[in-house]
């Protein structure tokens, strides 16, 4: 097993297959005796950049080939004993709003405040290692204006469509091209990392203990990126350089893709340590990383992933990183184990008091119901009682109307009975009183 191996895997993601498009991810690795490089490129997604998958590979080739140059042309001495991180360059300050007034810290929202403990941060960095800087500075010109410069050759060869040149709305051809760049250098003096856009750069040293040398941009969140295609990119690159001889045991830069789908840097660390344990147990990394990088990338976010490492395994080492790593493994899996278990009873807990909360809720509701029953109960008990009353009344007046009713009965019969047994003798008085008066019977007819 060689002391010091590199190695860069790019893979499709799951939704560019899906959607035909292309890999838009491009990684790369060179190493000499002297000279070891990682090189990873992001192109971006939207339909605006349509040539990003050319833009990341000119990218890193770029890029690639003046860190070479710059390897040969620094002087040995040129970082000896320095160790310095600069964040991007601040595109605004941050204490003035739109309108042009003052704004406090404390006033600020929680992303702004970030934004602000960064430009700070560059603030107090750019005063230190100024000559470093300047050679920093001129190597990213220099990779931005090859890079432009392809990209315009690329087009020239291969001009863009009317449908292209519509989509670009305006915009000039970087955006067409438009990726990220992250990139790692170590020479036997000094080791050298700058980054433009989202990704990791991981690096370790002898202890396992895993840090970030690149200061991370808090303009890059979510879908929003810092890249080659914007306006001032030499301005939003940060970097990290380190003198000291103080070699790495292992570097690791991924794209967003890996980031995005292992989720946490937890994870990622947990990941690459496996990547450790492969090589120093013997087995083909690139073999390794073809078969789960597309599992990865079906589990997680379904972009494309790229990743680009470096390993420095002396032998004199080996059992301590082998035995450290053993250890870690032991330690992530108890931890695992604490989380599951803590999970398991949080959960619980959690149903636990959903339940209780039921519970009380559902005994209050259970108890203002009672409370409108027993009102409904009492109302109704009222009213059987209005309504027996009404029973009585209704009962009483129905047995008196029986009662006149017969009585009406019996008297219209007793009437009819005496209006015909008199009925011979009135006409008897008629005739007498008609005797008496003298009155004819024709005029009593006629009366």
């Amino acid at each position: 097993m060689p002391q010091t191996f590199v190695f860069n895997k790019s893979i499709i993601g799951a939704s560019h297959i899906r959607s035909g498009k292309p890999c838009q991810d491009f990684s790369m690795s060179y190493q000499n005796d002297d000279v070891k490089i990682l090189v990873v490129c992001d192109g971006h997604g939207g339909s605006t950049y349509f040539r990003s998958d050319v833009g990341s590979k000119i990218a890193a080739e770029v890029c690639i080939k003046h860190l070479v140059e710059f390897a040969q042309g620094t002087p040995v001495d040129f970082f000896m004993n320095e160790s310095y991180a600069l964040p991007a360059k601040p595109q605004r300050n941050p204490f003035v709003d739109a309108d042009g007034n003052r704004v406090r810290y404390e006033d600020l929202d929680e992303s702004q405040q970030q934004y602000a403990k960064q430009a700070q941060a560059y603030v107090e960095a750019e005063g230190r290692c100024i000559e470093q800087q300047a050679f920093i500075n001129k190597l990213l010109t220099e990779i931005y204006s090859e890079w432009r410069s392809c990209i315009v050759q690329d087009e020239h060869e291969n001009p863009f469509s009317s449908k292209e040149i519509s989509i670009l709305n305006g915009n000039g051809i970087e955006k067409a091209y438009g990726c990220t760049l992250l990139a790692y250098m170590q020479t036997p003096h000094y080791w050298l990392s700058f980054h433009i856009g989202d990704g990791k750069i991981y690096i370790c040293d002898e202890n396992l203990t895993w840090k970030m040398p690149v200061p991370e941009d808090c303009a890059c969140f979510l879908n929003y990126t810092t890249s080659l295609c914007d306006n001032n990119p030499v301005d939003e690159f940060r970097f990290a350089f380190n003198g000291t001889r103080k070699r790495p045991l292992a570097v690791v830069l991924c794209s967003d893709g890996l980031d995005g789908s292992l989720r946490n840097q937890e994870n990622i660390i947990d990941f690459y340590e496996q990547i450790i344990g492969l090589h120093i147990d013997g087995d083909d990394i690139n073999d390794e990383l073809t078969s789960y990088l597309p599992r990865l990338s079906e589990l997680g976010n379904k972009d494309d992933i790229s990743l680009a490492g470096l390993m420095y395994l002396p032998d004199a080492s080996l059992a301590k990183i082998k035995k450290l790593l053993e250890l870690k493994k032991e330690s992530r899996e108890l931890h695992t184990e604490y989380r599951t278990r803590k999970q398991e009873i949080d959960t619980l807990l959690s149903k636990l008091e959903a339940l209780r909360l039921r519970y009380e809720r559902h005994k209050d509701t259970r108890f203002m119901q009672l409370t409108e029953l027993d009102e409904m109960r009492q109302v109704i008990r009222g009213k059987e009682t209005a309504i027996e009353a009404l029973d009585k009344t209704i009962s009483d007046i129905r047995a008196e109307i029986n009662e006149v009713e017969s009585l009406l009965k019996a008297k219209e019969t007793s009437f009819e009975d005496w209006r015909f047994t008199t009925k011979n003798r009135r006409a008897e008085i008629e005739e007498s009183q008609n005797e008496l008066t003298g009155t004819r019977k024709e005029e009593s007819n006629q009366n």
